[in-house]
């Protein structure tokens, strides 16, 4: 039998993989790979039946899952033909098409009406023709939808299933589809379907390497999994947080609480105004700092390139006293950039225009041409300068602009995305490796760019630029917690100009206490009374915020309308701990909801958090009765409550 580098992933612990075809699991348009040939451990090489292409393959496996590379060389001494298809994972299943259940979510969009169309869980299944989710035509890699698929083999409910992503942040599409083939019967000729594929690709369009030119293609992460969807979320979620997400002092990240000044102020800052920010912030527990957008001369977005220079009319002496203001609270500082973009007449535009591309003449916005490595080199000196002079431990990296059209105008054929990817991932790796003290917060006009590539530099990522319905902001929040860890889900608690109390409750912040909490705006408006009970719900969050990132339960059915509840429950990994959010819709809530993940053998003390100075109660019973009966909620409308869940020795 053929060698094929397929047969690395199956194993017998994996049933899913048992069904796997023994393919060549990876597809170039135009080129046949007919044999392989081992190279070590985990590599295997290949060279196109017509000599002209070499792929070397290494597969890694990381606990159930298995990272998949390519490299692709051109051997010939000249151009090879067009390329117009590029599918590092192509796998062929003994299993129907029509079997299949498949479950994505849209990307990280902006809405007003409710349920929003971000993160929305989308369903697929019993289909033999081709489904697909994909990129933006715009280019942003999570403005469609989430780059992440999780299939189910069956429509059991304790189905084998798997989860598949590609660390890309250009353009992107995942295929699945049954392959009819036809069959001879006693009668007639049939068309049956017992297979399937699945395909996960790189958009490109007809590009062509160099004589002896070398390409690294995206990782493919794939993992596998037995229980249905529910263990999918779970072995996904763990999966990234441990082995893709980026990790801080060498341990994996959970959610810290900030402050961030842009939805709320915007361009009207000054020092005296962040001063006054700061000193709240710090009542209310916030531990980042960071002064967004408009720093610089010019505001946002027509200041964007002048990167070297304070607005010395709001900061008439630099950033550096507003920095060691906020140190002296006991916050770390951090600032806004938008490093990819830049506006006509900016610093950076007049002094270096060969750095940058123009989509069309006599418009104002440009972007930086990462695949210069003189442009990599100009970003990390001049982060790693304000890094340095100000004591960063955080930066905001914004993203504000649709890549696809400058992209197209440089070069038709997208060779050139992979070059300006390789060239973003640079810049973020070496500030990185270089500041080990700084943290990352992605963001592409909300959440537009989350996929593994972003996901591994970034600490946490501004997920949504909607920050004003509370329960908007809870279902996208809730919702991406299906495929995501939590701390990646930063969402903000924004208040405008003056605004002071009005519209602040409780509801207010739980909701946005499922990932990553945060404060912006005019938070000095609050009164003392509101200030000490956000505080008290900061703390809370502190108390609970290590559950978000471990296993993920949706305990009623997702929302469709403004009258429906929801409820979603964290958990430890061991069973011994776990947190509740319930949120009554526009109709009082009044239902049993059974818990998950709890030890049935063991005693739970479930604590209702509040942030009133009245004594919080507190049930008791074991992890069956929880999880059998259920939890009886009773919750007037339009409220929200927040459960702790931990092990007693109480019965």
């Amino acid at each position: 039998m053929t060698l094929k580098w397929v047969n690395r992933l199956m194993r017998e612990d994996l049933p899913l993989t048992q069904r796997i075809e023994a393919t060549n699991g990876f597809h170039i348009d135009g080129y046949e790979f007919p044999s392989f040939s081992p190279l070590g451990q985990n590599e295997m090489s290949s060279i196109s039946e017509d000599g002209v292409l070499k792929v070397i393959t290494s597969i890694q496996a990381v606990g159930d899952s298995f990272v998949v590379k390519h490299t692709i060389e051109n051997l010939s001494e000249q151009l090879t033909k067009p390329i117009y298809q590029i599918q590092p994972l192509k796998l062929i299943f003994n299993i129907p098409g029509t079997q299949w259940r498949h479950m994505y979510a849209n990307g990280g969009t902006f809405e007003f009406y409710y349920p929003p169309k971000a993160f929305q869980i989308q369903e697929h299944s019993r289909s033999e023709e081709t489904f697909r989710i994909e990129s933006h035509k715009g280019g942003r890699s999570s403005d469609l939808h989430l780059p992440l698929l999780m299939s189910m083999a069956s429509q059991d409910t304790n189905s084998d299933g798997l989860f598949c992503g590609m660390e890309w942040s250009g353009g992107w599409y995942i295929e699945h589809q049954g392959l009819v083939k036809p069959k001879e019967t006693e009668y007639s000729l049939a068309h049956v379907s017992d297979q399937s594929q699945l395909t996960v690709g790189i958009k490109v369009n007809g590009m062509q390497l160099q004589p002896g030119e070398i390409l690294s293609l995206p990782a493919v992460q794939i993992g596998f999994f037995s229980g249905g969807h529910r263990a999918g979320t779970q072995v996904l979620r763990k999966h990234l947080h441990e082995n893709v997400c980026a990790q801080y002092h060498n341990k994996p990240m959970i959610p810290i609480v900030s402050y961030d000044h842009w939805f709320g102020i915007d361009n009207e800052l000054n020092e005296t105004l962040m001063r006054e920010q700061a000193k709240r912030a710090a009542e209310l527990g916030v531990e980042t700092f960071v002064v967004d957008a408009s720093w610089f001369p010019g505001d946002f977005p027509y200041g964007a390139g002048n990167w070297e220079q304070v607005d010395e009319k709001k900061f008439p002496q630099g950033l550096d006293p507003l920095a060691d203001y906020v140190r002296e609270l006991g916050m770390g500082f951090g600032l806004w950039f938008e490093p990819e973009r830049a506006c006509q007449g900016s610093i950076l535009v007049e002094r270096n225009p060969e750095w940058f591309i123009v989509k069309e003449e006599g418009k104002n916005e440009f972007l930086m041409n990462l695949a210069l490595k003189d442009v990599q080199d100009y970003l990390i000196e001049m982060i790693g300068g304000w890094i340095q002079r100000l004591k960063l431990v955080w930066i905001r990296w914004d993203f504000n602009v649709e890549p696809q059209g400058y992209w197209d105008k440089i070069d038709p054929t997208l060779k050139y995305t992979f070059h300006y990817v390789e060239g973003l991932y640079r810049v973020l790796d070496t500030l990185i490796e270089k500041y080990p003290d700084l943290m990352i917060e992605g963001c592409a006009g909300g959440g537009r760019r989350i996929d593994l590539g972003t996901i591994r530099r970034s600490h946490t990522l501004w997920f949504s630029d909607h920050s004003k319905d509370p329960w908007i902001c809870r279902y996208m929040q809730a919702r991406a917690n299906r495929f995501l860890p939590g701390h990646l889900l930063n969402s903000s608690v924004a208040v405008g100009r003056r605004q002071g109390d009005a519209q602040f409750n409780d509801v207010a912040v739980l909701s946005r206490m499922m990932g990553k909490l945060a404060f912006d705006g005019d938070i000095a408006s609050w009164s003392p009374e509101l200030t000490i009970t956000m505080e008290k719900w900061s703390a809370h969050f502190k108390s609970i915020r290590h559950l978000l990132v471990q296993d993920f339960y949706q305990l009623t059915s997702i929302p469709t309308a403004s009258e429906d509840g929801d409820a979603v429950q964290f958990t430890s990994y061991s069973g011994d701990e776990a947190v509740i959010f319930i949120f009554s819709g526009s109709d009082d809530m009044k239902m049993s909801i059974p818990l998950y993940g709890l030890d049935s053998e063991q005693s739970y003390e479930i604590r209702y958090l509040s942030s009133d100075k009245v004594e919080e109660k507190s049930l008791y019973g074991n992890g069956l009765e929880w999880m059998r009966e259920g939890l009886k909620v009773d919750l007037p409308a339009n409220q929200a409550s927040l459960i702790h869940c931990r092990l007693s020795e109480r019965t």
